[in-house]
């Protein structure tokens, strides 16, 4: 699976108001099922919230990576958001997020493709450079071209 599958300028969204964690899911839940990639956006965000009690997903430096391996999803993907304002995710810093890349996996890939798109984010946002340009970009096509160029490698398989 390419990046161009997983992710399009539609799954973007700069611009997010929201209040707490359950308003940024919502909304990013909501640019899924308007592609048809999950059946439910209420199935979808009650996986994604379930997972986030287990532990949290504040990745930390203001990002967070929810993401939901559930029957409810029809294609892997990935949606962002950035957030106008940041807020609380029990972030393991403490600090408020205000970057969220969410992934929804369906079942049969949270072995695969699940740990391999997190594996491949969590080594790019180590890199203050990567994360800076991210958090950034004010332009759906800048946060593409960095996950496809930088993240998943041009033209590679997920």
């Amino acid at each position: 699976m390419t990046a161009e599958a997983l992710i399009n300028e539609d799954l973007i969204d700069l611009n997010i108001h929201a209040n707490n964690q359950i308003e940024v899911i919502e909304q990013l839940a909501e640019l899924l099922e308007k592609q048809g990639r999950i059946e439910s956006q209420t199935a979808f965000t009650q996986g994604v919230l379930m997972r986030e009690n287990e532990v949290t997903t504040g990745f930390g430096n203001g990002i967070a990576i929810p993401h939901c391996k559930d029957h409810s999803v029809n294609h892997a993907s990935i949606a962002i958001g950035k957030l106008t304002k940041g807020v609380d995710w029990r972030a393991m810093d403490d600090l408020d997020v205000s970057f969220v890349i969410m992934l929804a996996i369906p079942d049969s890939e949270a072995g695969t493709t699940h740990l391999q798109i997190l594996s491949k984010l969590s080594e790019k946002l180590i890199d203050e450079d990567f994360r800076k340009q991210l958090m950034e970009a004010d332009k759906q096509q800048d946060i593409l071209n960095l996950l496809v160029e930088d993240v998943f490698k041009k033209n590679t398989n997920v």
